[in-house]
This record gives C-alpha cells, structure tokens and sequence, in this order.
C-alpha cells in the first residue's frame, strides 16, 4: 500500500500544466467566414403582435437563403436572392420578387429585418456601410451591443463552432419592432 501512494505522490510532483489559452479571434477572422448556416429560432414582436418559427438561415459568398417555419402547420416562408433579386415564397405557393429583401418582408410579412446588416450581426460583426452610433466590446474584444442603422442589436450568448466563438443568442430592436435570435446550431463551410 505504502509503495502506490509512494507511486501515486511521486507522479504529482510535476507542475502542474494546462492546456494554452485559445489564440484570440479577430474581426477579419470572422469576416473571412463568408459562407455559414445557421439552425435555430427566431422570434418577432411588433407592437402587440408576435411570431415565431423555426429559422434556417443559409449563407453563400453569392447569395442567401432563410427558411421561417412556422409552427402549428402555419407553413413555411422562403426569403432567397443576392445583392440584385431577393425572391419570397409564401405558403401558398406565390413567390414575389424585389431587389431587396426588407421591401419583399415589410409588404408581405408586415415586418423587415435588415438581411444585409444581419449578416453581418449574426457573427458577432459591425456591418460595413453606416457609421454606428455606438459599439461595446467585451473584454476579450468581442462585440456585446451595437447600435447601426436604426438598429439596436445585443448578443446575449456565445457558443463555440469550428473554434470561432459565435453569437447564440441575440436580442435586435427597431422602434416597435423586437426580433429574438437563437441558435442551436452553427455550420461553417469553407469559402
């Protein structure tokens, strides 16, 4: 017995070594992650009234793709284009076109979320463009709130993906406009 704890003190004699903090991500990292998928929930409210549906969210160097289903057999919304036509498909089986994606959202949804800057928001990036009126950072650098375009975006929570720390959970307000973002899954794709 003496001759185990004899081993066993002997193997703890070492210091003791943990594993090196990860190496920071930058900006321009998480940039450079132009093609992506997001699987969650969104949730919409707008004054009094309220949505919500299961979110597919597919982002290509070319385009985009983002699936709203509804629950309870409300069916599924389509939203799909690139920089020049966005195309919405309704449960109905219409599809409308447009040259931007909030037009297309605002007519037939009764409310918009602004794709362009989103994308950019969804990873926990500035959008380029608008000068925002604010920006706060963690301590580690990474983006907590903003306030670009009108738009008030917070992230709330972080999960780890393809070793980038990503929002999980994002709070967006406009006016009387409140959307809810969370993420179950992330999936990078080289670009």
């Amino acid at each position: 017995m003496l001759a185990v704890i004899s081993a066993l003190a002997g193997c703890a004699g070492g210091p003791f070594r943990t594993s090196p903090p990860p190496v920071a991500q930058t900006a321009d990292q998480i940039e450079a992650i132009r093609e992506w998928q997001v699987d969650g929930r969104i949730a919409i409210q707008r004054g009094d009234e309220g949505w919500s549906a299961k979110l597919r969210w597919d982002q290509r160097a070319d385009g985009f793709q983002m699936r709203l289903i509804a629950p309870l057999g409300r069916g599924t919304y389509q939203l799909a284009g690139d920089a020049s036509r966005v195309e919405l498909s309704v449960p109905d089986g219409r599809t409308f076109a447009a040259t931007d994606a909030e037009t297309l959202m605002r007519e037939h949804l009764g409310w918009s979320l602004p794709v362009a800057g989103a994308e950019y928001w969804m990873r926990g990036l500035v959008a380029p463009g608008a000068e925002p009126v604010y920006v706060r950072r963690d301590e580690a650098g990474q983006l907590t709130d903003l306030e670009q375009s009108g738009w008030r975006v917070s992230i709330l929570k972080r999960s780890t993906s393809g070793g980038f720390n990503l929002p999980a959970k994002l709070f967006m307000h406009y006016g009387d406009m409140k959307v809810r973002i969370v993420v179950a899954n992330w999936t990078l794709r080289p670009a």
